[in-house]
Parts: C-alpha cells; sequence; structure tokens
C-alpha cells in the first residue's frame, strides 16, 4: 500500500509544532497565564482554553489525542498508530489492577483513576469497566489471559512489582508481534532498539540500587538487539565504561553520557533523554523517502517529545524552577 499521500500530509503537519525558539521564549515567559496566552498562537489553543479547569496536562494530553485521531483518518495501516498508543494501554492497565489491590485489600481511597491516560487505544473507561468487572474476553493484546496471572501473582506474593513487570514483559513481547504482523521490517527494528533502550534505563535504575547481575536479570526483556544476559553483566562493570562495553551496537554511544557524570542518581535523567533522541533518530532516515511508513511513527514521536517538553517548560514557569536546569531536560527539540 502507498504512504504518498500519509507522507505528504504528515510534512504539513510538521509546520504546526512547536520549535526551539518558540520552547526558549516560552520558557521565559513571566507567570504561567503569559505562557498559556502564547500558546495561543499555536495548535494547542482549543485545549489551553479550558485549562483553567482541567489543567495543563490535560489540555497536553488531548492535543495529542487529536493528533492520534486525525492520523488515524489517513494512515493506510493503523497498526502503526496502535503501536504508539500500545504503552499507554498498560499503563492504564496497571494503575486500574493497583487500585483495585487497593480496594480489595480493605482501602476504600485506593482508586487512582486520576492517573490514567487518554493516549491508549482501548478507552480507560471501558478498561476500567472490563478490568473491575473482570470480563477480559474483549480485551486486546492477549490482555484477557495475562490479566489472571497478574491476581494470581497477587494473591500468591502480594508483590505489585512483580506484576508491573509481568505487564511489561508481555507489552514488549505484544509491541515486536505487531511489529512483525505489519510486515515493515524498519518498524521491528525500531520495537527492538525500543526494548534495548528500556533494558539499558532499567539497568542504570538497578545499578543505583546496587543490584548485582543474577538480581537484575528478571529485570531484562527479551526481543532487542542485545539479549538480557549481556544488560545484566553491566551492572558487574563500572557504569563510566558501559558505552565502551556497547560500543558494537547502534545504542551504545548513548551511554556516553556515562562517561561524564558518578551521580547515577541525576544521570537517570540523562540517560533517559539520550535515550529517547536514540529512538528518534533511528527513524529519521524515513525523512528521506516520501513513502516511507516509518514516517508515522517518526512524527508520532516527534510530537510525544514536544509533549514532554511542553509539560517540563510549564512546569518550570509555574514552579519558578531554574531555566537552565529545565532546559538541560529538553530532548529532541526541533
Amino acid at each position: 500500500m502507498s504512504y504518498v499521500y500519509a507522507v505528504a500530509r504528515l510534512r504539513g503537519m510538521e509546520n504546526r509544532l512547536l520549535d526551539a525558539s518558540f520552547l526558549s521564549r516560552l520558557m521565559e515567559s513571566p507567570t504561567l497565564d503569559d505562557a498559556l496566552k502564547a500558546l495561543a498562537e499555536t495548535s494547542y489553543a482549543q485545549w489551553f482554553g479550558k485549562a483553567a479547569e482541567t489543567g495543563f496536562d490535560r489540555a497536553i494530553d488531548d492535543e495529542m489525542l487529536a493528533t492520534c485521531r486525525e492520523l488515524e483518518q489517513f494512515v493506510p495501516d493503523t497498526g502503526l498508530i496502535t503501536l504508539f498508543r500500545m504503552p499507554y494501554d498498560y499503563h492504564n492497565v496497571k494503575v486500574i489492577l493497583k487500585s483495585l489491590f487497593k480496594v480489595r485489600g480493605g482501602d476504600p481511597e485506593g482508586r487512582r483513576h486520576e492517573l490514567l491516560s487518554p493516549l491508549g487505544s482501548v478507552d480507560p473507561e471501558e478498561l476500567t469497566a472490563a478490568l473491575e468487572a473482570e470480563e477480559y474476553a474483549h480485551l486486546p493484546y492477549g490482555l484477557g489471559y495475562l490479566i489472571p496471572q497478574c491476581w494470581l501473582h497477587w494473591d500468591q506474593t502480594k508483590d505489585a512489582q512483580g506484576v508491573e513487570l509481568l505487564l511489561d514483559h508481555h507489552l514488549f513481547a505484544s509491541m515486536l508481534a505487531l511489529a512483525e504482523s505489519l510486515k515493515l521490517p524498519e518498524i521491528v527494528a525500531w520495537v527492538r532498539h525500543k526494548i534495548d533502550a528500556e533494558n539499558l534505563r532499567s539497568a542504570v535504575r538497578l545499578q543505583r540500587m546496587g543490584v548485582d547481575a543474577a538480581g537484575g536479570l528478571p529485570f531484562f526483556h527479551p526481543g532487542g538487539n542485545i539479549r538480557p544476559e549481556d544488560v545484566a553483566r553491566l551492572l558487574g562493570e563500572p557504569p563510566e565504561t558501559w558505552g565502551k562495553l556497547l560500543a558494537h551496537t547502534d545504542i551504545g554511544a548513548a551511554l556516553d553520557v556515562l562517561q561524564e557524570r558518578t551521580d547515577l542518581r541525576g544521570t537517570l535523567s540523562d540517560v533517559s533523554r539520550a535515550l529517547d533522541e536514540y529512538l528518534v533518530r533511528v527513524l529519521e532516515k524515513a525523512r528521506f523517502s516520501m513513502d516511507d511508513p516509518a514516517n508515522v511513527l517518526l512524527y508520532l514521536l516527534t510530537k510525544e517529545a514536544e509533549a514532554r517538553n511542553l509539560r517540563i517548560v510549564l512546569v518550570c514557569v509555574a514552579s519558578g524552577l531554574n531555566r537552565e536546569f529545565a532546559r538541560r531536560l529538553l530532548s529532541h527539540v526541533r
């Protein structure tokens, strides 16, 4: 199927994206009200009119959701959009299950539905109703089979982290299966890179906690270009050497930031930003083609980075945080 029309539409939509100069001006806004007024000149204007009632987080989510729905109108295979939205579905499953664990444990205030994201492919209200009623048959991605396993694990161990790990393993396996079903090699390759990125993010967290290779291995997901066993071995090495140890991989260079920092707590955000930027760069060669389906995922990732950056800027302005520190948190600014 041809993506010429879809890519042409995406090129036009790129003109709406917020660029570095705009974000820089926004960062210098004296107050949050001033920043929101500046956004009246952008595609976010229609959502920020309600920001006083709903908050700017919801307004940013509304813009992202509208983008997904717009793409669904002209992208030939919406499986690409589903692939982008899947992590939000699994996030919502985690939120709902944790709430149910608390409620069934006797905490009537355990529900945290305000943490649900509207960006999943399954409506959050429908997902909540299905999980609360234990009606799993129509859930996507094989979740109907997985969720009873999550409950069994919880009943036996009361280990919420273990349930999250089950869901994360299943998420990446499901993303890989969907990518393979699309029969687009570049998208399959991107999912494998995404698995590597998540494993390396986890490795930094585990290193900070003092977890060794044996203890860390269960936290790493299969399916990436780097075997879980090889990621686990990094935990026995100084973090500043990880980039060199992975120099034979494409993603190794993203860990160069570890050579510059010794404080792993502060480094985690640097590594996460570098990995997020790497995952966008993997797809950027698609820009040279007017018929490459990877342009769809590339646009969505770019828009997601914009949303993340906008949140950072608005929190900085609203809270009076150090501007230079906030600028260092921005990633993939156009």
